[in-house]
């Protein structure tokens, strides 16, 4: 890649790190408010499950800033995201039959999310030819 792709394909890779970034941040300096919540979904180990999590976050945004193993990544993340969406943000629809528009938002955020890193795994060069090529 050479000019605006290049810088395109920078700035789309620094910008998918901003999300990760904050929430690592926020479970990193709430880790047992964090680590409690995902407890009380039913998740085993949270604590354990979190640390693991943290690593996930932090070990792909340096791989996605230095360009290195992006696909890896984004299959990484796009992964997570799916078990995530579906503990944390499947009960978008109230007892009542309404709507609990957080719940909705944060759920198609994450759709959203996956849509974004299947853009980044098809734009990394590097990717395996067994990936999506062809």
């Amino acid at each position: 890649m050479i000019g605006m792709e290049a810088l395109g394909y920078l700035a789309a890779r620094v910008l998918t790190c901003g999300i990760w970034v904050a929430a690592g941040l926020h479970s990193l300096t709430h880790f047992e408010q964090t680590a409690m919540g995902m407890a009380s979904r039913g998740i085993p180990a949270s604590r354990l499950a979190l640390v693991i999590v943290l690593v996930m976050k932090a070990v792909g945004i340096a791989l996605l800033l230095a360009n290195l193993y992006v696909w890896a990544v984004c299959l990484v993340w796009a992964a997570f995201l799916v078990p995530a969406s579906y503990i944390y943000h499947r009960k978008f629809v109230t007892p009542e039959g309404g709507i609990d528009f957080m719940q909705y938002v944060l759920f198609w955020k994450n759709v959203s999310l996956i849509g974004g890193l299947l853009a980044l795994l098809l734009l990394d060069p590097s990717r395996p030819n067994w990936l999506l090529r062809g």
